[in-house]
């Protein structure tokens, strides 16, 4: 009995661990490739019938982020930034879907809990049951706005 103690005790926390990362990257992955998804989307100005541009990026980031992130989450998570090429640090908070300018689409601020609670007592003395560490995603995507398509002349943000 000792020795099943001493044996399994590593080997699931060992098994708990890998799976907590695996969900991690994966998480992790499917989000990033849903931004990038929304950014190529982005730059051709494409929209979804009666939808605005933002709101169609926005639909194409819940498209390809398989349910974890929704753009009726509350906290909002997921964001569309334009910015002018001459300036990177502020964005531009109307009119900014033009060519030529930035797309930045963004999932911000989105806690991944893990599976086996992460211990909070190495020198805290906080016991292992009660800490709760979670990771927070951040994702970026960004790229130059091309052209309007034929025949369009603007685009309802």
């Amino acid at each position: 009995m000792v020795e099943s103690a001493f044996t399994l005790l590593p080997t699931f926390a060992l098994i708990f661990a890998l799976a907590d990362f695996g969900l991690m990257i994966f998480r992790w992955a499917t989000l990033q490739n849903a931004v990038r998804e929304a950014t190529r989307y982005a730059v051709t100005f494409q929209t979804v019938s009666g939808l605005g541009q933002d709101a169609s990026i926005k639909r194409v980031v819940e498209q390809y982020g398989m349910g974890f992130v929704k753009s009726t989450d509350n906290p909002q998570h997921i964001f569309v930034r334009y910015y002018a090429p001459t300036d990177l640090s502020v964005a531009i908070t109307s009119g900014g879907n033009v060519p030529n300018n930035l797309v930045e689409v963004s999932v911000e601020n989105l806690a991944f809990d893990w599976i086996a609670p992460l211990s909070g007592s190495f020198g805290g003395g906080v016991p292992m049951y009660r800490s709760r560490t979670a990771l927070t995603l951040n994702l970026r995507s960004s790229d130059v706005l091309g052209g309007y398509p034929v025949g369009v002349l603007s685009v309802n943000r």
